[in-house]
């Protein structure tokens, strides 16, 4: 008799773990960037490149945007979308006076989102030297139930 259960509890045991493997769900969180945009001075006429790193090895997200903030704050507007162009990468072929500003690349999913700004600035044409100088602002959003977790680093 005690071959007998033993064998029994052992295949209990087995078909335990086989239920949880297959009801075993990877769980992914909101997205993260991976790197640091980087400040940048610039004459006009030059090109200016903003990348934004994601991390998508554990899941995808529902939206890439980017977004430039005039140079006095007083107004946001979003200059492209992950459906046009490389969606990890804003660029500038010539930069103008009016391209200075603030550059924020926004991620997201169902779970939150994680944003990443840097500083353009446009020198006058008269030799002006860069009053920003170092790297931007780095700011992550997490829903957990009905709460907005938010997280900012200057790097």
């Amino acid at each position: 008799m005690l071959p007998q259960l033993w064998m029994a509890l052992s295949c209990i045991q087995s078909a335990h773990t086989l239920i949880e493997k297959l009801f075993e769900i990877e769980t992914c969180g909101p997205p993260q960037i991976q790197n640091t945009m980087l400040n940048q001075t610039k004459s006009p006429g030059e090109p200016a490149y903003f990348q934004c790193q994601i991390d998508m090895s554990k899941c995808m997200v529902a939206f890439i945007d980017w977004y430039h903030d005039t140079g006095d704050g007083t107004q946001r507007r979003k200059v492209k979308s992950a459906r046009a162009g490389d969606p990890h990468t804003h660029q500038i072929s010539n930069v103008d006076p009016d391209h200075e500003g603030t550059y924020t690349c926004v991620v997201g999913n169902v779970l939150g989102k994680a944003e990443a700004s840097a500083y353009l600035q446009v020198n006058s044409g008269q030799g002006r030297v860069l009053a920003r100088q170092g790297c931007g602002i780095v700011r992550m959003l997490v829903m957990v139930g009905m709460m907005l977790m938010v997280s900012s680093w200057v790097t």
